[in-house]
């Protein structure tokens, strides 16, 4: 498979791109997990209170008079979960430690969202 459409290049690109990035994981809109970075392990649950949370904040944009989610981010002492709509077909989790650069996470993801929704309009 083309390197530019292989799920998991894609998102070990994104951990090796950006200092602080632990992992990333790719998942569809419904919960069906697609592919996840080397180092994550593979967690079913994990797709689901994922999807699951863009769906609720995908609801939520509306008090802001917005119709298209972007992304959520979760932070805590210990760390981010940062989450990416990839079209209206899937997500894109992202964790990475308190100290990371998220303007430079967005830069990464933001390259590679493309790819990322042939990915998962392809069902890979």
């Amino acid at each position: 498979m083309h390197e530019r459409l292989d799920p998991q290049a894609i998102l070990n690109s994104i951990v090796r791109s950006v200092a602080g990035v632990i992992g990333t994981a790719l998942a569809s809109a419904d919960g069906r997990s697609v592919a996840h970075s080397d180092h994550l392990m593979h967690d079913p649950s994990r797709s689901a209170m994922i999807a699951a949370t863009m769906g609720l904040a995908g609801q939520l944009i509306g008090v802001v008079g917005g119709r298209e989610l972007e992304e959520v981010i979760v932070r805590s002492e210990t760390g981010i979960v940062i989450v990416y709509a990839v079209g209206p077909e899937g997500v894109l989790t992202v964790l990475a430690r308190p100290s990371t650069n998220l303007h430079h996470v967005n830069s990464e993801v933001r390259s590679r969202l493309d790819s990322l929704r042939i990915v998962v309009r392809g069902g890979h």
